[in-house]
C-alpha cells in the first residue's frame, strides 16, 4: 500500500523526538543510573521516559490502527501523537538521542550485558581438597560487539537528589497538600494534564497559580501576620505584596532560614508570577525571554523543577506552624 503523503508527514512529526522529549529522557536516564547498583538496560530507560510522560507501553502483538480520514481527499487520519505505539517509538528515539549526548559528555559508558540478566564470570579458586570456581559480576565498560538491548552505567557515581525529574504527578504531589492546598493540588494536575497535551501556557499558567496558592498559604500559617499582610491575604489579592511581606517575616524567624533559600525562592516567585501575568494578560509587547516559558521546553523545565521549590515553601510552613507552637508552651 503506498500512504499518501500527508499521512506520512504526520506520522514522521508524530514520532519526531522534541527538544523537550530529549530533556526528559536525560533527567529519567540519570534518574534511573541513580537508583540503579550497576548497569542499566536501554528498556527501563524508556519505561521511565514514558512514565513521566504520562503514557505506558502498547499491548503485547498489538500495532497501530490508522482510522479512516474525515477531511476530503484524504484515506487516512493523522495519527494520534498519544497513541501507545506512537509514543513509545518517539520515546525510544528521545532515549537514543539522550543516550549519545551523555555519552559525548563523558557521563555514561556501555556496560555489559543485553535484554537478559548479565552472565557472571568465574574465577578459578584451589583450595585443600580440590578445587571450584567463583561467580563475580563487574560492572565494567563493554569493549566488543553490540547488542540487541543494551546496558549503560555511569562513569561516575550520581546524587540521586542531586538531578531534578520529570515526576509522576502523584510523586511530585506527595506531602504537599498543606502547602498547596485543595485549589493548589487540583491546578497542579490540571497544569500536568494540559503539558502532556501540549497545552504549553496552560501548562505554565496552572503552575504559576498554584504558586500563587502556596504562598497564600504561607502567610496564612504565620502565628502573628502583620495587619498589612493579614488583610492582602483576607482579600485574595496583590501576590507580589503577600510574597514581599512573608519574606520579611521569614527573615525574621529564630533560626533564620539561609539567605540562599529565601533568594531562591523569592526568584522563582516572582518568575511564575512574571509568567502567569504575561500568559494571561496580553497587552504587552511579545517578549522572548517569557515566551520560552509557554513553550514545551519551557513548560517542561517549570514542571521538572516545580517538586523542588513546592518542598522548600512546605518546610517553610512547617517552621512558622513549629515556630507558633513553641511560643505557646
Amino acid at each position: 500500500m503506498n500512504f499518501e503523503q500527508p499521512f506520512i508527514e504526520a506520522m514522521q512529526a508524530a514520532v519526531t523526538p522534541t527538544e523537550a522529549d530529549v530533556l526528559v529522557a536525560r533527567t529519567a536516564i540519570l534518574a534511573a543510573l541513580a537508583d540503579g547498583d550497576g548497569s542499566v538496560r536501554l528498556t527501563e530507560f524508556e519505561n521511565r521516559w514514558l512514565t513521566a510522560v504520562g503514557g505506558q507501553r502498547p499491548s503485547d502483538r498489538s500495532k497501530f490502527t490508522a482510522q479512516p480520514a474525515t477531511q476530503p481527499g484524504r484515506r487516512l487520519a493523522d495519527p494520534d501523537p498519544r497513541d501507545p505505539h506512537v509514543l513509545a517509538f518517539r520515546g525510544r528515539h528521545a532515549v537514543l538521542l539522550a543516550v549519545a549526548q551523555l555519552t559525548a559528555e563523558g557521563v555514561l559508558t556501555r556496560a555489559e550485558g543485553n535484554q537478559y540478566e548479565v552472565r557472571p564470570q568465574r574465577i578459578p579458586v584451589d583450595y585443600a581438597g580440590g578445587s571450584a570456581s567463583v561467580p563475580i559480576i563487574l560492572h565494567t565498560p563493554l569493549i566488543g560487539e553490540r547488542g540487541n538491548t543494551p546496558r549503560f552505567m555511569p562513569v561516575r557515581p550520581l546524587d540521586r537528589n542531586g538531578s531534578e525529574v520529570l515526576l509522576p504527578v502523584d510523586e511530585l504531589l506527595a506531602g504537599l497538600d498543606d502547602i498547596l492546598g485543595v485549589r493548589g493540588v487540583t491546578m497542579v494536575r490540571e497544569s500536568r494534564r494540559a503539558l502532556q497535551r501540549g497545552l504549553y501556557l496552560a501548562s505554565s499558567s496552572l503552575l504559576a497559580a498554584a504558586s500563587e496558592a502556596a504562598w497564600f498559604n504561607l502567610a496564612r500559617a504565620l502565628p502573628s501576620p502583620p495587619a498589612t499582610l493579614a488583610k492582602k491575604v483576607e482579600e485574595g489579592r496583590d501576590i507580589a505584596e503577600v510574597i514581599r511581606l512573608t519574606i520579611q517575616e521569614l527573615q525574621s524567624l529564630k533560626p533564620k532560614p539561609g539567605s540562599a533559600t529565601i533568594t531562591e525562592i523569592s526568584t522563582q516567585a516572582h518568575m511564575f508570577r512574571e509568567v502567569r501575568n504575561y500568559a494571561l494578560h496580553p497587552v504587552e509587547d511579545h517578549d522572548g525571554d517569557r515566551e520560552t516559558w509557554l513553550t514545551e521546553t519551557g513548560a517542561t523545565l517549570l514542571a521538572i523543577a516545580a517538586r523542588r521549590y513546592f518542598v522548600k515553601l512546605a518546610e517553610l510552613q512547617q517552621r512558622f506552624t513549629t515556630s507558633e507552637a513553641d511560643s505557646q508552651n
